[in-house]
């Protein structure tokens, strides 16, 4: 069945999440930057913070005490330890960064193609809705999505990788789950989960993480504009 309508994750698929977390940990831990590859600690941070993510949408711990611990138990995992302050800085730093992100390149280019093929373009990504929106809003993706095929966990009330969010999406824009596409970065969040609601999904690993499951996507990508021929083959 031919594909209508494409949503994407946000974080480190439409713009470049590496960038702001480097930033940050270079500020707050100059000296452990230079003892570490920050691009590996980085997918720990990512690990941990969508493993965590169960526990913030289920109430067992609140968003603060979800951001300290992702990255303190991301150094943990490379035998480097750090204070519960310590963390918080890192995060009050982090977020300041947050306010200069940049799209991948190929976005606008991509998107536009997608809206000039008749596609419904959207977005759905984990968060509270303020933080994701402003994030969003800074990054020019207003110009490119409409608000109503924006869907925030936090506002949905339920979040990646629970597949129901994809079937709430589904029912939004009333179509059958086989005509949806989804892509994203992460192998649980934006793969496994929209496969598990009947979606298809494209895994944009462009950080070479490793699938966790036998899920098999429509196509495994590292450039962004792959995208176009894989939809050319599907029209």
């Amino acid at each position: 069945m031919a594909i209508k309508a494409i949503f994407f994750d946000l974080d480190d698929t439409l713009h470049d999440h590496l960038f702001p977390f480097s930033k940050a940990f270079k500020d707050s831990f100059p000296a452990l930057y230079q003892q570490m590859d920050v691009e590996s600690l980085y997918k720990k941070f990512r690990d941990f913070s969508d493993l965590l993510w169960k526990k913030y949408s289920n109430q067992e711990m609140t968003l603060e005490e979800l951001r300290i611990a992702r990255i303190v138990m991301a150094l943990e995992y490379f035998q480097k330890s750090i204070t519960n302050e310590q963390a918080s800085d890192f995060q009050a730093q982090y977020e300041l960064n947050l306010d200069n992100l940049q799209l991948f390149a190929k976005v606008p280019e991509l998107i536009n193609f997608l809206k000039a093929k008749g596609k419904l373009v959207g977005i759905i990504t984990n968060g509270p809705v303020q933080h994701q929106f402003n994030k969003i809003n800074s990054l020019g993706l207003t110009s490119y999505v409409s608000r109503d095929r924006i869907f925030i966990s936090d506002e949905v009330g339920v979040a990646k990788p629970n597949k129901q969010i994809f079937h709430h999406v589904a029912q939004k824009v009333n179509m059958s789950p086989s005509e949806i596409l989804y892509i994203g970065d992460s192998w649980p969040n934006d793969v496994a989960a929209p496969i598990e609601a009947g979606w298809q999904a494209i895994w944009y690993n462009h950080r070479k993480r490793l699938a966790g499951t036998g899920h098999k996507p429509l196509a495994v990508i590292d450039h962004l504009l792959s995208i176009i021929d894989i939809l050319d083959k599907d029209s």
